[in-house]
């Protein structure tokens, strides 16, 4: 995998690769590489099924505070303004007032910024994962039993 430094005060970053032909674009390598350069906390990335065309990926993620998610935040979409290529769509940002959540819109990546007690209340990432269990368990026929077999009971004719 690639590893990816950034550098905040310049907006610069070296990117060192032990693959040729890597691209410097935003993707899911790069956000996950800030991320955690940033300390994030329960880093969780969640592939949206393909028949949703809304994003690719739904990444939660905490911070020990309200500074820190901001930051983490902000300096995401920092990153992102700098890679970005013609025809990338733009950011959008919901909670930018809100102290404990912020949710950034990159286009193929929805990143949701939450304090840890914030995300037990809402707890997105079971959604996603439990949404898919539901529809595995619709699938499962459901089973029968035969109408001879009573557990002790009598049968009356």
């Amino acid at each position: 995998k690639p590893l990816f430094i950034f550098h905040k005060n310049t907006v610069k970053y070296h990117l060192f690769s032990f693959y040729l032909g890597y691209s410097e674009t935003f993707n899911l390598d790069v956000l996950v590489s800030l991320l955690r350069q940033e300390n994030a906390v329960d880093l969780c990335v969640i592939k949206v099924p393909e028949h949703i065309k809304y994003a690719e990926y739904f990444i939660v993620v905490s911070g020990i505070s309200p500074r820190h998610l901001r930051a983490m935040a902000l300096y995401a979409i920092k990153v992102y303004k700098f890679l970005r290529k013609d025809g990338d769509p733009n950011v959008k940002i919901e909670g930018k007032d809100a102290e404990d959540w912020m949710c950034i819109d990159f286009g193929k990546i929805v990143v949701h910024f939450m304090l840890p007690e914030t995300r037990e209340v809402y707890e997105l990432e079971k959604l996603w994962i439990l949404r898919a269990y539901d529809e595995q368990l619709m699938r499962i026929p459901p089973e029968v039993l035969p109408e001879d077999f009573m557990y002790d009971m009598e049968i009356t004719k």
